[in-house]
């Protein structure tokens, strides 16, 4: 058994299909029995064969689908956690290669080491304060610490931000790693006594060099608990049953969104599997996904997975209206053939519905036919028979499209929710990345270096040292500028621009940051081309620098290399086929308020304006969290997409740069607006008691938009139409020929011959009798019941007014019986005929 199939029990939506139809294939084994009984010549056991057989395939593929839906959601979700966090974890290791080069930890360390036992308490106190209180705005900035930790060579911690917590002697293995490692980070995540308060920590630590002499070991410990919580509320919607966690390379659970359901150090089985499967935790089955990280700029992480899994019971909870109320009727009509969407299978399910249904009524139909051509018999056993094949045919049909809507609009709706979940994906990680553009240009800013050469108390060259060793740290910057308090520059960072030494930059931000009163203030640019990235646009983040007496000196611009940089992110939140490939067509575009594009993955330039409805945008002005979220269908450049769009919403004290994340999802090319085609309104108008003799049988079928009908006793019978072939050279009404009972039968397309347009796909013929012998058959679109008429319903019709010359080949109509019933037109035969000679009557 699937893994679809055993989960199915709890799918609400095929469990009720599943019973509806039960119930109609158990009447279809009494109407098949009854009918061999009738008399009428009505063989249903292969209909009923088709329909047992599409019952099992359609409930199937409904399951695979729903399923496949709830699959697909974990897997996204898992992957974010596990790359959200990575990303985070990469911009950790920049930080303490850099901070540990902080020349104020050096000269505290060197200074503590010079201390004479008569003034130790002392100056000791002194060094300590100043130093803390550094520590103090480094995590005042990086708000991702909760402490910075110095020790000694020997394991003696000599200070930490935390006064809470006793400096003690170390015996870490991670200081003597941090001592000897060729890496520019040791990163460690377990139990240590550095923060005896947590049963693991995760800490990023780098030596202390004094000219290449090792002399220390700094360390930055990482909020983990708390950045975990805030991945996972991101992901987490309202009444979800969703469990999401952190794995170790061994499968054992590191964090996780509910620790009494799945408590930290649980092991589980690896998830890893494409196609999903049942995980087995205490007791209970749940649906789970394991995806490993796929790296950001070359760091993999420590080797965790991202983990997301929902009892199997509640997988399944979302109801089907949820995504109906998304997806128009018109829609589904219009994607209902598109293989970029839907797989063959899946394709090939209305279609063979659609054909057992013609094919049950052309029997039905083919069936009344003949009754009433019996001569001298009045069977209405046989008649009242047929009418409950037929409407047992319409209500399995019914099922069978409501069942098949469901499943293409469960499809559908994943593709929504991805879309949705995607262009939150990449504002998050928009906002996350300039939370730490943010907190670099201020903490640099505070590097005694730069107030150094800005009072000429050292050469510019010493600035531009530092400020390549950042660059080199921080790569996601194009440059970084160090500028005086008349706007000069004075160092950079990119040596393809040492020209720009001691030329001015006149941009609005530069004003700003020299405006800026504290250390935790920051100005940034608007997202505009800028001299600094060679008239590309991008975004700059500004901090004052001051002298002593707060003085101000200058400033310090960080130059966002903000192309790659914003392609990468919206590379990342690009949709993924199971393969893990880029969805062929997808867009991925970050926009301002007024549809501006900032960044795009294809096609688009930023300040180019995307030609969508700024009403996309409003809906989520004001988001509290995803499940508020909708995605919507747009047509762009001939194109149909799903668009998921997400407005930014900062990160821990950054408060966002005001802009979109757009993700389109193609769904195939832009089509012309469709109406659902309307099935033939069958009336039961057909009498089942004792027929007067007078009455007319009207066979009835649709062409286009039209209800026509015929006297049934010109009917020989119904065919399928689908080996008709044209003939070269005939007027455009002539459909061709069709060969029956080894004979060649000229048929005409009604809707052609008045002037209406014709059916996209092939009907029924209906063969028709003319004296002598001989056959003409009408190309029509869909069959409908052949109802009795009294003669005085019969009103004589005449067409355009009775203005068109020639015969009339519709010359009367039946008077409905009720004000909301359709008017049924009556084609004369023989008229047509004369009309369409020769061309109808050549075979």
């Amino acid at each position: 058994m699937s893994v679809s199939a055993h989960l199915s029990r709890h799918m609400s939506s095929v469990q009720s299909y599943r019973e509806r139809l039960a119930t109609l294939q158990g009447a279809w084994d009494t109407l098949s029995l009854l009918s061999q009984l009738s008399g009428d010549g009505t063989d249903m056991g292969g209909t009923r064969q088709a329909f047992e057989k599409l019952t099992a395939e359609l409930l199937s593929n409904l399951a695979a689908e729903t399923h496949r839906k709830a699959l697909l959601g974990l897997k996204a979700r898992a992957q974010i956690a596990i790359d959200i966090m990575v990303r985070n974890l990469f911009e950790r290791t920049a930080d303490i290669g850099f901070l540990a080069t902080d020349e104020d930890i050096r000269a505290y360390v060197v200074a503590r080491a010079g201390l004479s036992a008569e003034d130790a308490d002392a100056a000791l106190r002194s060094l300590d304060d100043g130093l803390r209180a550094r520590f103090r705005e480094y995590v005042a900035k990086y708000s991702v610490y909760h402490d910075v930790i110095l020790i000694a060579p020997d394991g003696q911690v000599l200070l930490r931000l935390d006064e809470t917590l006793p400096l003690v002697q170390s015996r870490d293995p991670l200081i003597a790693a941090t001592l000897t490692t060729r890496e520019g980070y040791v990163e460690t995540f377990r139990r240590s006594d550095l923060v005896p308060r947590q049963a693991r920590g995760l800490i990023y630590s780098y030596r202390v060099s004094d000219n290449g002499r090792p002399i220390g070991v700094l360390c930055l410990c990482f909020r983990f608990d708390d950045e975990v919580a805030r991945i996972f509320a991101k992901l987490q919607e309202d009444s979800d049953w969703t469990l999401f966690a952190l794995l170790d390379a061994r499968g054992e659970v590191i964090a996780s969104s509910d620790r009494w359901q799945l408590p930290p150090g649980a092991p589980l089985t690896l998830a890893l599997q494409e196609d999903g499967d049942i995980t087995r935790f205490a007791g209970r089955e749940y649906i789970a996904s394991t995806r490993p990280a796929q790296g950001y700029q070359g760091y993999q992480g420590p080797g965790w997975y991202g983990q997301a899994m929902i009892p199997a019971e509640h997988a399944f909870n979302r109801r089907l209206e949820d995504s109906a109320a998304r997806v128009s009727q018109q829609l589904l009509e219009q994607l209902r053939d598109s293989s970029a969407i839907f797989s063959d299978e899946l394709r090939r399910i209305p279609r063979q519905a659609d054909t057992i249904q013609r094919e049950l009524n052309r029997t039905v139909w083919n069936s009344n036919v003949r009754l009433g051509q019996r001569s001298g018999q009045n069977d209405n056993f046989a008649k009242v028979m047929l009418w409950e094949i037929g409407n047992a045919g319409r209500r399995t049909q019914e099922t069978f499209d409501r069942s098949i809507l469901d499943l293409q609009e469960t499809v559908i709706s994943s593709i929504f929710d991805d879309a949705e979940l995607l262009a939150a994906l990449a504002v998050d990680v928009l906002d996350r990345n300039l939370y730490e553009r943010a907190n670099d240009c201020r903490w640099w800013a505070l590097d005694r270096t730069f107030a150094q050469a800005l009072q000429n108390e050292i050469p510019p060259e010493r600035a531009t040292a530092v400020l390549r060793h950042i660059n080199g740290l921080y790569t996601v910057y194009h440059n970084i500028v160090l500028f005086d308090v008349h706007k000069r520059i004075v160092a950079v960072s990119n040596p393809e621009s040492a020209g720009l030494v001691g030329t001015s930059i006149s941009s609005d931000w530069v004003g700003r940051t020299l405006a800026l009163r504290g250390t935790q203030e920051y100005a940034i640019s608007a997202f505009e081309p800028s001299s600094l990235y060679a008239d590309r646009p991008t975004l700059t983040f500004g901090a004052v620098i001051r002298g002593n007496g707060g003085r101000t000196l200058g400033g310090i611009g960080v130059v966002f290399d903000s192309q790659p940089q914003f392609a990468a992110m919206l590379r990342d939140s690009l949709p993924r086929t199971e393969s893990g490939a880029i969805t062929a067509g997808s867009i991925g575009l970050f926009v301002d308020p007024e549809m501006r594009v900032i960044a795009a993955t294809t096609q688009y330039q930023p300040g180019d304006i995307l030609p969508l409805s700024r009403d996309v945008l409003r809906q989520n002005l004001h988001q509290g969290n995803r499940a508020e979220a909708r995605a919507t269908i747009v047509t762009l450049n001939d194109m149909t997409y799903a668009v998921g769009v997400r407005g930014t919403t900062g990160y821990r004290e950054y408060r966002g740069m005001s802009a979109f994340g757009v993700i389109l999802f193609p769904l195939g090319p832009a089509m012309a607006q469709v109406e659902a085609t309307p099935r033939v309104a069958r009336h039961n108008a057909q009498r089942h008691g004792t027929r007067r003799q007078d009455m007319i049988d009207i066979a009835t079928f649709r062409c286009v938009d039209q209800r026509l009908g015929i006297v049934r006793d010109q009917v020989v019978e119904a065919v399928d139409g689908d080996r008709l072939r044209s003939v070269p050279g005939s007027p455009s009404w002539h459909a061709g020929l069709l060969m029956y009972r080894d004979l060649p039968v000229p048929v005409i397309d009604l809707a052609r011959l008045l002037g209406k347009s014709p059916h996209a796909t092939v009907g029924d013929v209906i063969i028709t009798r003319l004296p002598g012998d001989r056959c003409v058959g009408l190309l029509i679109h869909e069959l409908g019941d052949i109802p009795e008429v009294s003669p005085d319903r019969l009103l004589p019709f005449a067409e355009r007014g009775g203005q068109r010359a020639g015969p009339q080949i519709i010359d009367r109509a039946v008077r409905p019986e009720a004000p909301d019933d359709p008017v049924l037109f009556v084609v004369n035969l023989e008229q047509l005929i004369l009309y369409t000679q020769p061309a109808a009557t050549t075979t």
